[in-house]
């Protein structure tokens, strides 16, 4: 597949799985972007479903590499280590960039003296591509480590960091099946400015095959990831510790209510951590449920 001669300032970096039929409107809203001074590297985690047959029939200018399924977090380390450009944007395989976004946040880039990361708010879209709502949560600028610590606002789509910033933190963590954005991003967020924009950037579509399912497990893996950032990476002493035992404390009840059904074990272990750091009547009210 044909490669520019020149570093690009930006690389747009797409792991993929078996998902050939969103790909291809994945990768139209890059080629319909604003801003063209961008590659597009596409790592496929193994897929069975003719994912790069349908890339070379398409015949766009992307580099794709094909590697054995080892995960979200592989998938994504390997796009760090393919990217030439200045800037990485990730996008997964089943999202769409607005038209502007590059644009937009290139903008930013360019104009801040420090290296900055940039993100943006979504906007929902079904499996068929139809907008559906907005996300409307609030966005921080800055040192946005305490507030990126209470709540995910940020996504592994619609964003742009330093190509070097991603390689010094040393990338995703693969031995984290879910949350790695997250992880990188806290680890992240200790040492860069983050600047919020105020319009959508890209389009997040739901479907059944997403990997974010809120299972008993997903939800056991970022209270995980909470636990490591703060009490082993340096969240201590940025994250008030008052805010930090109210984030753990409603994580662990979080996972502790969905493994109430066919957990009931492990549900009072959550819950009863839950209590510990930060009591509240509807945890206590659970865990009786869960005693019985």
């Amino acid at each position: 597949m044909k490669i520019t001669s020149s570093a690009p300032a930006v690389s747009i970096c797409i792991p993929t799985y078996n998902r050939k039929d969103y790909l291809k409107e994945t990768l139209e809203s890059i080629f319909a972007q604003s801003y063209k001074d961008y590659e597009v590297v596409i790592v496929d985690d193994g897929s069975t479903d003719g994912t790069e047959e349908m890339i070379k029939q398409l015949g766009h200018n992307v580099r794709y590499h094909w590697q054995r399924n080892g995960g979200d977090a592989a998938a994504k380390n390997k796009l760090i280590e393919l990217a030439i450009g200045e800037y990485i944007t990730p996008l997964d395989s089943d999202d769409l960039l607005v038209p502007d976004a590059i644009e937009r946040m290139v903008a930013v880039m360019r104009q801040e003296a420090e290296p900055v990361i940039v993100y943006g708010p979504y906007l929902r879209i079904d499996q068929h591509g139809s907008v559906i709502g907005k996300d409307k949560r609030r966005l921080y600028s800055g040192f946005v480590t305490k507030y990126l610590f209470q709540d995910v606002f940020i996504h592994s789509c619609g964003s742009m960091f330093p190509r070097n910033a991603m390689k010094e933190a040393g990338g995703f963590n693969t031995s984290l099946r879910v949350c790695s954005d997250y992880d990188l991003w806290l680890r992240l967020s200790l040492k860069y400015r983050f600047v919020a924009l105020s319009e959508p950037t890209f389009k997040r579509r739901r479907h059944p095959g997403n990997l974010t399912v809120r299972s008993l497990q997903n939800r056991i893996t970022e209270l995980e990831v909470l636990e490591r950032f703060y009490y082993e990476r340096g969240g201590d002493k940025v994250v008030p510790k008052r805010i930090a035992m109210r984030r753990l404390s409603k994580q662990a009840y979080r996972a502790g209510k969905c493994a109430l059904a066919d957990e009931p074990q492990k549900a009072k272990e959550l819950l009863i951590k839950s209590l510990r750091l930060h009591p509240t009547l509807k945890t206590i009210f659970y865990l009786a449920w869960a005693a019985v």
